[in-house]
């Protein structure tokens, strides 16, 4: 029974890590570019995106296709750092348990 214990604690301190490493990650911010940085997006270390940032030199083009494909991409790019940057952070966590990528 005093092992059951200990693994309770030992989870409940693990969760409020695992909380704190995320509220970290939340207050981090990673961008995504495309074309050349004519579109800049910028994310927090949960994935939500913060800014969206457009050069007027692209924002004037007649193409709306183009920039709209070069928003995605910049999105893209911003959210693939932001999962990147949450496995890093939660690695400091887990280092050692060998858990597999993305369990967390």
């Amino acid at each position: 029974m005093k092992n059951l214990g200990n693994l309770v604690k030992q989870a409940q301190r693990m969760k409020a890590e695992m909380e704190k490493i995320q509220e970290e990650a939340a207050a981090k911010r990673v961008e995504g570019t495309a074309g050349g940085g004519m579109v800049t997006v910028v994310c927090n270390g949960r994935g939500e995106l913060v800014a969206v940032k457009i050069d007027r030199e692209v924002a004037g083009l007649d193409d709306l296709e183009m920039l709209q494909d070069l928003v995605v991409a910049a999105a893209n790019d911003a959210l693939r750092k932001s999962r990147e940057l949450l496995t890093q952070e939660m690695g400091r966590l887990t280092g050692g348990l060998g858990l597999p990528p993305g369990l967390l």
